[in-house]
């Protein structure tokens, strides 16, 4: 039972265009014809009948329809009417029976006769046009309101797996940087400053290592003979304040019986001699222990 009066439809021509827009020929048709006996003649693809045929169906007088077809003509044509002349009426005239005086006919299709249907004010079988429409929307409103829900919800679900999956891609690159940005600083800095960086007051942080120097000796074929690890002459001079490396650190590392062992006969050696690196240590501890003087001069 419809719920909305069947005269929206009467004053409406929106309510009607609403009505027949998911309506096909054959759709209105199939209406009509469960709620009487209306026959359609096709004609090029489409079912067609006169203005007689629906004042019979109607039951209204003729003059009633050429009445409303007058006051809504670009409606009916919206919906396939036609009015057919000379050739085309010659088509036609033995598909619905015409007379031979006929001069031209109106036809409707089944969309054209159903919006009849809602026009008709005084006419008991087009109301119940009218209603079994009204009562066939409130069936599929409700199915069309679930299907959208779902839609809804896969919508979301869809929306919902694609923004985890960007969170997950998100997290993966900036875990990434994290690892290369603590790599960095534990090669820098060393372990003991990335975990006082990270809050953890219980890291020991250790000065970076000195930096040893690699020297590879050669000899006159230019074939490698030894390889030496440590600091050079130069550079221990300059740490511990002294001008001349050759002359003052020698001095001071014979006086403390430090020495040197010379390089074998036919090496060469790229610029100097380097000191040993497990020399290293013993040096740091002579310099703390005092500044150190040499009968050669001060440093």
């Amino acid at each position: 039972m419809a719920i909305v009066s069947d005269l929206v439809l009467v004053e409406s021509k929106s309510a009607r265009d609403s009505q027949l827009a998911r309506l096909s020929h054959d759709s209105a048709q199939s209406i009509l014809s469960k709620i009487k006996s209306l026959y359609f003649a096709l004609w090029k693809g489409v079912g067609i009948a006169t203005t007689e045929q629906l004042a019979s169906f109607y039951e209204v007088p003729e003059a009633n329809i050429r009445q409303l077809l007058k006051s809504h003509r670009d409606e009916f044509e919206s919906d396939g009417l036609k009015t057919l002349r000379s050739k085309t009426l010659k088509q036609v005239r033995d598909l619905l029976s015409l007379t031979p005086t006929t001069v031209n006919v109106t036809v409707w299709t089944p969309r054209a006769a159903l919006r009849l249907g809602m026009l008709c004010r005084d006419s008991a079988v087009a109301k119940t046009v009218r209603t079994t429409l009204l009562d066939a929307v409130e069936q599929i409103i409700p199915a069309q309101t679930q299907e959208i829900e779902r839609l809804k919800l896969e919508l979301e679900l869809a929306r919902a797996r694609d923004c985890a999956a960007r969170s997950e891609d998100c997290a993966a690159r900036s875990q990434e940087r994290l690892m290369a940005v603590s790599q960095a600083i534990v090669t820098i800095h060393g372990v003991g400053m990335l975990g006082l960086i990270l809050g953890k007051p219980e890291a020991i942080v250790e000065a970076p290592p000195t930096v040893i120097e690699k020297i590879l000796l050669v000899d006159q074929s230019g074939k490698p003979v030894k390889t030496y690890q440590g600091i050079s002459k130069t550079k221990l001079a300059k740490r511990y304040g002294m001008k001349k490396a050759a002359f003052f650190l020698l001095s001071w590392l014979k006086e403390r019986c430090i020495l040197i062992q010379l390089l074998a006969k036919k090496v060469i050696v790229l610029t100097h001699s380097p000191i040993n690196r497990w020399r290293t240590p013993s040096l740091e501890a002579h310099k703390r222990s005092n500044s150190g003087t040499s009968s050669n001069g001060t440093y």
